[in-house]
């Protein structure tokens, strides 16, 4: 009977160059075989899932939740005032995005100085951690207990600040524990001083509601502002919203209240910046103005006694506007013209001043939209912007960091602009200074007709009001400044106030539960699939009908009775039913006129050759039919073990005796407990198996005992070990290879076949062993106990 399976055809097993033996051939994996095999092994996917379920439980217990907080807000550009085309102003009309400022802006808010300031503010710094049995809770700023430094001196190189933590249990409403990780434990009043660190601290608590809880332990830790601005940092996002001005400011953190806190407080503390900038700059205008006044009060001032001691020396009472009024006039209008002139000179000269003083350092210029205007105000606005977003950066970094060289450079390109446009307004300055001093000077050649001492004080009385038209200018200008510095704002608006989810954001327990099923199914998975890929051995029957091709004449279900003979007249398990099918496919292929030669090998040791052909033996023999056994296997002997009840002695005669001529036939030839089969055992075990094999004795064997006997069984030592089987190649009808499930080795198939192709097995066909009862696939047998 020819069993070849449907889906498997014969193949040449030769992957090399002719000539070349394939032990290892290509690995081959049947998908419906490893799903079965997953199937069978259902328990482990389910106690993975349960480990991994169970560790995530645990996980998610002890874990801490993180909350995500955000808020928005829109950032508005500074107006500058500017007129006509800009860089900007064309980039936008243009459609480009000029995203330089929001850029800027949302660097400033992810910088570890604004998220400081946060710190301090808040007072993040100091933390209480209440040590609880399952997992540590923080408590964000209690209301009935806190921290309170004592000591305000300030780190120095010598002496830096030193941070640490204690351990603090509220015994009664006067005292508390501290506990240090020494394990040792003092009693402090509130109030009392204790160190923390090289600094000093006190523990107070609300008087209307002390802490009542007296067995639970705080930590209390002090930490560096500048690791916790930092640590804070990683855990904000700043985000533009689109193409627009509005940013949107996330902030995760296991307590939503505090993450709310710092998100309001950073915005808070930004606005303070933009208008401390603004200030700063209008500061340093608002310096130059007040010196400028201080220096012409004092000028006024002496002008004035002057004008009186004159008047008290000369006994005169002379009123100007009678005499030269319309000269003196004429000349007011020209000095107020030249005093503002003068203003703007000496303030450019200044700036000229301070930008070429230092060539490598640079410091904020004044600037009073009134004197100066225009390009260079503009200039001067930006320059001063830059310092101050280089004076912040240089706070966190070295000033060879490539971002503060990008400012420098940037800084040098702008005070080049200015020098050049403060080096051309200072000579139209100069000019205008000029053609007014010229119209001065025919006005004074007018005066000197007045008569003298007329004409003397005429003169003071001019220098009176020159000095009184300058103080009011600059008196008006100071107050401008003033109030420009008070009314500073911020430019931005808040859009949406701090909020923070409702749910934890980590750990997400959905899917950390979906994450835990997958690995509990991922696990025993991999394991099965790796075991499938890189195993040595065949494991299950549709491999096996892969790796070798042959018709399948029998399939062996396992059975707990493996070592002795399981199929008699009694015995109806599915094993022995197993036994009785394989002898009925048999009789298909074997010849009913004459006697059958059958060799029963395998590929290596404890594939079951051995239980295979005595229990089929005894099947043929229920069958009525005559049948030997012989024990062709002279290394490793089991035959006789199987066969016969007693103990087995392998120095008794057999067949080695019989080939090297010391035993006759009759004394092998040994009969059984069951009618009709006969056995002969392998005998002592001789040095040159092989050797015997090859003499005529063993083919005279054969052929005496297919006179008297129906079938003769063959059982042959492993042909992928020993040669002892292939010797018998002309002797045999049928070739009978035992495979075992989880016994047989994928390198043997490729040299079986072979073997096979070579002629040196005759009409081979398959008996599978070790097929399990209960699989789901392949035959179903129903008399399995």
């Amino acid at each position: 009977m020819k069993n070849y399976p449907d889906e498997v055809a014969p193949q040449n097993w030769r992957t090399g160059s002719p000539g070349q033996q394939d032990f290892a051939p290509a690995v081959q994996l049947d998908y419906a075989s490893l799903l079965n095999r997953m199937k069978r092994n259902w328990y482990w996917f389910v106690l993975a899932i349960a480990a991994c379920v169970g560790a995530a439980w645990l996980h998610l217990r002890y874990t801490t939740p993180v909350y995500l907080a955000q808020t928005s807000m829109l950032i508005q550009e500074q107006s500058g005032g500017q007129a006509g085309l800009s860089k900007e102003v064309i980039s936008q009309q243009l459609g480009f995005e000029n995203t330089y400022v929001i850029d800027n802006e949302i660097y400033m808010l992810r910088s570890k100085y604004l998220m400081e300031r946060v710190v301090n503010l808040l007072g993040l710094d100091i933390s209480y951690i209440h040590q609880g049995a399952v997992r540590n809770t923080e408590i964000y700023q209690p209301e009935n207990f806190g921290l309170v430094l004592l000591d305000t001196t300030k780190a120095t190189p010598d002496t830096p600040v030193e941070y640490g933590s204690v351990m603090v249990r509220f015994d009664n409403p006067s005292t508390f524990s501290l506990i240090r990780y020494g394990g040792d434990t003092t009693s402090v009043s509130y109030g009392e001083p204790f160190e923390i660190g090289n600094r000093q601290f006190a523990m107070t608590i609300s008087s209307d509601d002390p802490p009542e809880d007296n067995t639970s332990i705080y930590q209390v830790n002090v930490m560096n502002p500048t690791r916790v601005a930092l640590q804070y940092n990683n855990s904000l996002s700043v985000q533009q919203v689109e193409r627009s001005g509005v940013v949107t400011l996330y902030l995760s953190d296991p307590i939503p209240d505090k993450a709310r806190d710092i998100l309001d407080a950073l915005v808070t503390v930004y606005e303070q910046q933009i208008v401390e900038q603004q200030s700063q700059t209008g500061g340093q205008t608002l310096s130059f103005l007040e010196e400028r006044l201080d220096y012409v009060t004092d000028e006024l001032y002496e002008v004035e006694s002057n004008v009186a001691s004159f008047k008290r020396s000369a006994n005169l009472s002379v009123d100007i506007q009678t005499q030269g009024a319309n000269y003196l006039a004429q000349m007011n209008e020209a000095d107020a013209q030249l005093a503002e002139l003068q203003v703007r000179r000496d303030l450019i000269i200044d700036i000229r001043n301070t930008l070429t003083e230092g060539d490598e350092n640079f410091e904020m210029l004044p600037v009073s939209s009134e004197i100066i205007s225009g390009v260079l105000a503009q200039l001067i606005t930006e320059y001063n912007d830059q310092i101050f977003r280089r004076d912040q950066r240089l706070e966190t970094v070295t000033p060879d960091h490539p971002m503060v060289a990008t400012f420098d450079e940037k800084l040098g390109d702008l005070k080049r602009s200015i020098l050049r446009s403060v080096n051309s307004l200072l000579r139209e300055t100069n000019e205008r200074v000029s053609k007014i001093e010229e119209r001065i000077r025919p006005l004074q050649a007018q005066m000197t007709r007045i008569p003298g001492n007329e004409q003397r004080l005429l003169q003071i009385m001019r220098q009176q009001e020159i000095k009184q038209n300058l103080f009011m200018f600059l008196l008006e200008k100071r107050e401008e400044a003033a109030l420009s510095i008070a009314a500073q704002v911020p430019n931005t608006r808040i859009i949406d106030r701090a909020s923070s989810t409702s749910a934890p954001i980590s750990p997400n327990e959905p899917a950390f539960y979906l994450l835990a099923i997958g690995m509990g199914l991922f696990i025993p998975g991999s394991l099965i699939f790796l075991r499938e890929l890189l195993g040595t051995t065949i494991g299950t029957e549709r491999e096996i009908m892969k790796y070798m091709p042959y018709p399948v004449v029998g399939r062996i279900i396992k059975s707990p009775d493996h070592g002795t003979v399981i199929v008699t007249k009694t015995n109806r398990n599915g094993a022995a039913e197993a036994f009785r099918l394989l002898r009925t496919n048999l009789g298909f292929l074997l010849p009913s006129e004459q006697s059958s030669v059958i060799l029963v090998t395998s590929s290596v040791s404890g594939e079951g050759k051995s239980f295979i052909a005595t229990n089929l033996s005894a099947a043929l023999a229920l069958s009525k039919k005559r049948v030997v056994v012989v024990g062709l296997d002279m290394r490793k002997p089991r035959l006789a073990e199987m066969v016969t009840d007693e103990a087995v002695d392998h120095k008794a005669v057999g067949l080695s005796n019989y080939l090297i001529g010391k035993s006759s036939y009759e004394d092998i030839i040994r009969p059984t407990s069951q009618e009709g089969l006969h056995l002969i055992t392998s005998g002592p075990l001789p040095p040159n198996p092989a050797e015997l094999l090859m003499e005529g004795r063993m083919t005279n064997l054969v052929h005496r005992l297919r006179q008297e006997f129906d079938v003769v069984i063959l059982d042959a030592p492993p042909v992928g070990i020993v040669t002892d089987g292939l010797l018998m190649k002309d002797l045999v009808n049928l070739t009978l290879f035992v495979a075992r499930i989880n016994v047989t080795p994928k390198k043997s198939a490729g040299y079986i076949n072979e073997m096979v192709e070579a002629g040196k097995l005759p009409r081979v066909n398959l008996v599978i062993n070790g097929i399990d009862p209960k699989s789901s696939y392949g035959y179903g047998y129903g008399y399995y106990e």
